[in-house]
């Protein structure tokens, strides 16, 4: 069982290269990228779903009411008796023509979404997010559900949670949230102008290493890129690659993208370890986990006095022109202004759990059918107002901000 296991997670790297390459493929090029992806994925398929796998799982004791298999087997073997056995009992449900279909449209996608973001035009995504949208649909289906066709997807990411739970706690925060903001609305704010001048990428390239060398980043183990939205990837057990952009007015984007996804790393580069190294065990224990990580470097410590205390005088050094009379108290009030913003990955802490609410919100309505794909900008417009205040005037600032559909 660890020697299929290893092979499939050798499978998931070599996808994960393919998919730190996707910014780089040329227009003619997509189609047969589609086709690599859609193969890998069912390579991965075949072994995981295969009899021999389900037999192993079976003669290790695994079953539905017992999934980590025999008491006498150690903790960690437990553990991925437990892992593999719960996606063999998921994935099997899945044919794979599904799953070649739904890599290769996924695959496209990425290419089709930074063209209509650049283009500002949803309309060029529309099709394609239908199409996204009626495979999910699909899935969740073949995967089974009792409440909610949202259950089966969300439990992939978080196991154990239910759409019903999220949507309890996600009501006591809309309202605590949107609380405090009514509070703060007529507070003065921060005066922040200095943080959207002109400040040269290499210079913020260079703070931004030493950043995450402070914080840990295993430059052995770990590398850095450009990409149209910002993301962490693992291409093997010692791998890990993270990347950011430059093209946002506020000079802090950029760097607290940095800082986010350097969390993420850090988490994945220290959940790789001798115990789980190569073995689906490795990579944190779920997406919740590995965004508290990214959240805890980016806000609670990023945005802290203590932090800018220490990295202050590097950083005023590196752009004194820009920050020509401003002292690390100014600095930092200004980092921390609340306002809301258009743009969830640069969203103040108050706001940022407003717009994971939005998308919690919109993605329901889709899957069970209440909101069609067409109607999605202005619901999204809407629902940007109904939380935040504001409305976007443009799709590439609402429905299309982001990779994530």
């Amino acid at each position: 069982l660890e020697e299929l296991d290893s092979e499939m997670v050798l499978i998931g790297h070599i996808g994960s290269v393919l998919g730190w390459d996707q910014e780089m493929v040329p227009p003619a090029g997509v189609e047969e990228r589609a086709r690599q992806t859609g193969w890998l994925e069912s390579q991965f398929h075949r072994i995981l779903v295969s009899d021999e796998t389900g037999s192993l799982l079976h003669t290790l004791g695994a079953d539905e009411s017992n999934p980590e298999g025999s008491p006498e087997l150690a903790q960690r073997q437990r553990a991925l008796v437990r892992v593999l056995f719960t996606a063999w009992n998921r994935e099997r449900k899945l044919d794979e023509a599904f799953v070649t279909e739904f890599a290769e449209t996924t695959s496209r996608a990425h290419g089709i979404w930074v063209e209509a973001r650049k283009a500002d035009d949803f309309s060029l995504y529309a099709p394609t997010l239908e199409h996204i949208v009626e495979l999910v649909k699909e899935k969740a289906s073949r995967y089974g559900y009792v409440d909610d066709p949202y259950d089966p997807l969300i439990d992939r990411f978080e196991p154990g949670t239910t759409t019903a739970e999220v949507a309890r706690v996600f009501a006591a925060m809309q309202a605590d949230l949107i609380d405090v903001l009514e509070k703060l609305k007529d507070r003065p704010k921060p005066q922040d102008s200095f943080l959207y001048q002109k400040y040269p990428q290499d210079k913020l390239e260079a703070f931004s290493k030493e950043v995450l060398d402070e914080m840990g980043f295993d430059w052995q183990r770990g590398a850095t890129g450009l990409a149209t939205h910002p993301y962490t990837t693992t291409l093997g057990a010692d791998d890990i690659r993270i990347t950011t952009r430059y093209t946002e007015p506020n000079v802090t984007s950029s760097l607290y993208s940095t800082v986010h996804e350097g969390g993420h790393a850090l988490y994945e580069q220290l959940s790789s370890n001798e115990m789980t190294r190569g073995s689906s065990l490795a990579g944190g224990a779920s997406l919740a986990f590995h965004e508290s990580q990214s959240r805890l470097w980016e806000n609670t410590v990023g945005r802290s006095k203590a932090f800018w205390i220490h990295f202050f005088p590097k950083f005023k050094a590196l752009f004194p022109t820009q920050l020509d009379g401003v002292d690390v108290d100014r600095f930092v009030n200004a980092i921390n202004r609340v306002e809301p913003t258009f743009i969830r990955v640069d969203a103040d802490e108050v706001t940022y759990g407003l717009h994971i609410i939005l998308r919690f919100q919109l993605e329901r309505a889709l899957l069970t059918g209440d909101l069609a794909v067409k109607d999605l900008p202005e619901a999204w417009n809407d629902a940007m107002e109904r939380l935040l205040g504001i409305r976007p005037k443009r799709p590439r600032d609402g429905v299309l901000q982001d990779v994530h559909w």
